[in-house]
C-alpha cells in the first residue's frame, strides 16, 4: 500500500516541532526534512534530534534532502560535494533513514524559462560527471541498504524524465532512481506533462513528490492545494500504481498562507485518493 507523507518544506516557515505536531494531527505517515529544519553541517547532531523529536509524535522521519553541485567545472567543488554526501549517507544509515532525495546539480542561463535551464544547458560532460559520482556514492548507499533519488526539478540536469532516465542510464545502478513531481515539471516548458510517459522510468522509481500547480499572466503559481490547480495528480498516481508502484508519495506545498491548511486539506484528499485507486483494481 503506497504511504502518504509529509514534506518539512510546507511548514518552512514554523519550527520542525510545528510540522511533526501537524502532520501527526492530519494522519500524514511521516516526514521528508529538508534543511529549511535542519544544518547540514551538523547533521551528525541535528538530524538524531529530529528523529527523536518524531518518535514522540509517532511521525518517522522517512527521507533526508541532500544538496551540492556535483557537476561543477571546479574538481574542488565537487569533490566537497562528494565528501558532504559520504558523510550524509553514514549519519543517516547510523539513524535509521534509509532514502535520500536531492539533485545533482543545476545549471541556469538567466532565462525565467525554466526550460531553457537545467538538461537544456547540460552537456555529456555534465552527465558524465554526475554519472561518476553516484556512482560511486550509490555504491556506498547500497552498503548501507539506503536509495538515493533525483528529485525532477527545474532547472536541474534532471529536469524532464527523459534527463532522469540519461542519468539514471549512465550510474545504472538499482538503488539510484528517480523521484517523479509533476507539479515541477508543469512549469518546465520542455518537461512531459502525459503521465503515460512514466513508462520511460518503470521499475526506476523509488520515489514521488505530489503538488498542484496553476499556469497564470505571472507566470506559476503553487499557492493551491492538491485538488485547486491544473494538474490531474489521480491520472499520475493511477500511472504508478499501474506500474506496480508501492512505496511513498510526498506532498509539498510551496505556496502562500497557511500551511496548516494545505496540510489538513491534502492529507484528506490523498488519503481518498488510495482508497479510490484500491477500488478501481478491484
Amino acid at each position: 500500500m503506497m504511504q502518504f507523507v509529509m514534506h518539512s518544506y510546507t511548514f518552512r516557515n514554523y519550527s520542525l516541532e510545528e510540522a511533526f505536531r501537524s502532520a501527526r494531527r492530519f494522519g500524514w505517515e511521516g516526514i521528508e526534512l529538508q534543511p529549511c529544519h535542519f544544518n547540514r553541517d551538523r547533521i551528525e547532531e541535528e538530524l538524531p534530534a529530529a528523529i527523536a523529536m518524531g518518535e514522540r509524535y509517532n511521525v518517522p522521519v522517512v527521507c533526508v534532502d541532500f544538496g551540492g553541485d556535483f557537476i561543477s567545472d571546479d574538481a574542488t567543488v565537487r569533490a566537497r560535494a562528494i565528501a558532504d554526501m559520504e558523510r550524509d549517507i553514514e549519519v543517516c544509515s547510523k539513524n535509521g533513514v534509509r532514502l535520500m532525495n536531492g539533485c545533482a546539480g543545476m545549471l541556469t542561463c538567466g532565462s525565467e524559462d525554466w526550460g531553457e535551464n537545467g538538461s537544456a544547458l547540460a552537456t555529456d560532460e555534465h552527465y558524465a560527471r554526475a554519472a561518476e559520482a553516484f556512482r560511486h556514492l550509490g555504491i556506498l548507499a547500497a552498503e548501507h541498504c539506503m536509495r538515493i533519488v533525483f528529485e525532477i526539478h527545474m532547472n536541474t540536469i534532471h529536469d524532464t524524465i527523459a534527463s532522469t532516465a540519461r542519468l539514471l542510464d549512465a550510474i545504472a545502478l538499482e538503488n539510484v532512481m528517480a523521484n517523479p513531481d509533476p507539479g515541477n515539471m508543469f512549469a518546465t516548458s520542455t518537461a512531459e506533462r502525459d503521465p503515460a510517459e512514466l513508462d520511460l522510468l518503470a521499475g526506476r522509481i523509488g520515489y514521488f513528490h505530489l503538488k498542484n500547480c496553476t499556469k497564470c499572466c505571472q507566470g506559476y503559481d503553487y499557492s493551491v492545494k492538491l485538488t485547486e490547480g491544473q494538474i490531474d495528480l489521480y491520472a499520475w498516481v493511477a500511472k504508478l500504481a499501474d506500474q506496480g508502484y508501492n512505496g511513498r508519495i510526498c506532498v509539498e506545498y510551496c505556496g502562500q498562507g497557511d500551511p496548516h491548511a494545505a496540510a489538513q486539506i491534502d492529507a484528506a484528499y490523498v488519503q481518498g485518493m488510495r482508497t479510490w485507486i484500491a477500488e478501481a483494481r478491484g
